[in-house]
């Protein structure tokens, strides 16, 4: 797309998400005298952290499903009040599916986005700056039946929750490995669900040698407890050092079969035992959405589970791109907030010449510090078990979308020399379907036994041809 010399830009600086990072990041941004426009898919500012119920719905206390709701409450009020300074031009249900550089003589940004829910048009903001704050989602590995209805992430449950006011089933297990399993069972117990069982493949003997960086988040420690204790409350069984080794039914989920692991990540033999419930809600983790910033051409790496490599200022190593919160690696709302003031700061002062505030950018280097050694122990302690893909079945669909078994992946790797996720791709056909590898590709890779690696998706998300066929120099 090409944007003319004389062309305004829509604002100094176009935020991509208005979850934590990118609420933080454009609050301080247009507190220090920014024009901002803040493009986000959800029909409310918030992101999936602070993610509030419809209005339609009259929920009499939403802030029972958040921890944090004080925080929310400041910056929407900060937030409302620079929307009517005109200093934030706030769109919601603006799915952005692609950031381009203008190659105008102004440079700059062409940010696209699909309207509304329909997402059958399109809009374009230019922009001298871009904050990428896309989140992250969440972890998928494959189990038999793990397709059945009735089968949910961990935060799709608490998503269903906090968005809609619904339980996903009235018995649950809430299984995997992660700091989001203790508040979605939580959640779920005190809406009323009966969570049948808590399962994590963790032990608490994983942390000892992490005692002295848990110990400096008195405040992590603190929340912990809390959702502890409501577990406690509402008498849920507790088991650790176990996985789920399938999901049963055949309309929908009807039970779950657990199992014990040993200290080497492998199911102990005749440790299998079945618990009936409707619903299983079941996560390992989460993984940094990069889509947009591997489009333009940020370094990204991807030595482990991919995320966008920044500087001290929260700067990628494209001029102009800023990018803070779960895309630079997963670190909970805390470490987001505290990413995206110290980008809004450095886009104000390299941007508009805004002179520093040392003490608040100190504040908040103290604690990007602090929280990203912390979530470096949890990443280490809540690693999934090392040899899970040993469990998964051949007859296993690892790609839903192209319903490609587990035992097709084996054999393009060890029948026709697949290396790499790339080629099992190419002679497989997983990850060529609507998700396009977004939820299948950590599971094809574990199943393959290589590594996920970078995606190098065109776009962020599906895109209608008419779409594209609108847009100019395509």
């Amino acid at each position: 797309m090409t944007t003319s010399a004389t062309a305004r830009p829509d604002a100094s600086l176009a935020v991509v998400g208005a979850g934590p990072a990118g609420l933080a990041a454009a609050l301080t941004a247009a507190e220090l005298g920014m024009r901002v426009v803040l493009l986000d898919a959800g029909a409310q500012a918030g992101g999936q952290f602070y993610r509030q119920p419809a209005a339609a719905l009259k929920a009499r206390r939403p802030q029972a499903l958040h921890h944090a709701w004080g925080t929310w409450k400041k910056l929407r009020d900060r937030l409302a009040a620079q929307v009517a300074a005109g200093r934030i031009s706030h769109l919601t249900e603006r799915h952005v599916w692609c950031v381009e550089p203008e190659f105008g003589d102004n440079g700059g940004f062409g940010v696209h986005a699909l309207l509304g829910p329909g997402q059958t048009d399109s809009q374009t903001v230019t922009a001298d700056a871009v904050l990428l704050a896309t989140g992250g989602y969440e972890k998928v590995l494959p189990f038999h039946g793990w397709t059945l209805p009735g089968v949910v992430t961990a935060g799709g449950a608490q998503a269903m929750l906090k968005g809609g006011l619904v339980l996903p089933g009235r018995t649950a297990v809430v299984a995997g490995t992660g700091p989001l399993l203790m508040p979605v069972a939580a959640g779920l117990a005190a809406a009323g669900a009966e969570v049948a069982a808590y399962v994590e493949s963790t032990h608490p003997a994983d942390f000892v040698r992490h005692t002295a960086t848990l110990a400096a988040n008195p405040a992590k420690i603190a929340e912990a407890a809390r959702y502890a204790a409501q577990l406690l409350r509402h008498k849920v069984s507790v088991t650790v050092r176990h996985t789920v080794v399938a999901a049963h039914g055949t309309d929908r989920v009807e039970a779950v079969t657990v199992a014990a692991l040993d200290r080497h990540g492998r199911v102990r033999p005749a440790s299998a035992r079945r618990i009936a419930c409707d619903t299983l809600a079941v996560g390992h983790g989460m993984l940094a959405h990069t889509d947009l910033a591997e489009t333009l051409g940020c370094a990204i790496d991807a030595t482990g589970d991919p995320f966008v490599v920044t500087d001290a200022e929260q700067r990628t190593d494209v001029d102009g791109v800023w990018a803070a919160g779960e895309a630079t690696g997963i670190g909970g709302a805390a470490l987001a907030l505290a990413e995206g003031e110290i980008a809004g700061h450095s886009i104000a002062a390299r941007m508009k010449g805004a002179p520093p505030r040392p003490a608040d950018w100190a504040r908040a280097a103290r604690t990007r510090t602090r929280l990203r050694k912390f979530f470096a122990a949890l990443d280490t302690a809540y690693a999934p078990p090392a040899h899970w893909a040993e469990q998964v079945a051949d007859d296993t669909v690892v790609c839903r979308c192209e319903e490609v078994t587990a035992a097709e992946v084996r054999e393009a790797v060890e029948e026709l020399g697949a290396s790499d996720v790339r080629t099992v791709k190419l002679l497989t056909r997983a990850g060529m379907g609507w998700c396009q590898g977004r939820v299948c590709a950590p599971g094809v890779a574990g199943v393959a036994g290589c590594p996920v690696g970078p995606a190098k998706r065109p776009f962020a998300r599906p895109v209608p041809l008419g779409v594209l066929a609108k847009e100019p120099g395509r």
